[in-house]
């Protein structure tokens, strides 16, 4: 069954959703974002290969200063063993990870046929949603390109 749910659009504010870190520890994503701009990729499962491409692609604009100072957030669904299983991938550290729970369907990101969505979301230090993309096939959720011009 498919879930009806609302993408974050550019201009609204994003969902202060309840994120749990690799440790266990619970944080607010309005916590973690920290009054800063950031760039918030959602991925479809921590296992999911392309999610983990665009996921260390992020962290490496994060670690070449290519965001602008902006944080570099990776949210996968589930609990804290699958944000740990994504961090070990990307153990530069320049990207923070955090697991969602089942919270991706309040950003948007619902699932259709048991396929869960990935997105990318670009906010400024308040939580204004300044670009969203969302994708069924993750492929289509995450752009270089768009995050750049979103950040400029």
């Amino acid at each position: 069954m498919a879930t009806a749910v609302a993408l974050p659009v550019t201009g609204s504010t994003m969902p202060d959703i309840g994120l749990t870190g690799p440790d266990g520890s619970a944080e607010r994503l309005t916590s973690v974002i920290a009054d800063s701009r950031a760039v918030v990729f959602f991925m479809r499962s921590s296992s999911c290969a392309i999610c983990l491409a665009h996921a260390v692609a992020l962290e490496k604009m994060a670690q070449k200063g290519e965001l602008s100072g902006a944080r570099a957030i990776v949210v996968t669904p589930g609990d804290s063993s699958d944000a740990a299983k994504v961090a070990a991938r990307l153990a530069a550290g320049a990207a923070s990870v955090w697991a969602s729970g089942t919270e991706h369907a309040a950003v948007g990101l619902g699932t259709f046929l048991a396929i869960q969505h990935s997105g990318t979301f670009v906010l400024a230090a308040d939580g204004t949603v300044l670009a969203a993309r969302a994708a069924t096939i993750p492929t289509g959720s995450f752009s270089r390109d768009e995050v750049l011009a979103a950040l400029a």
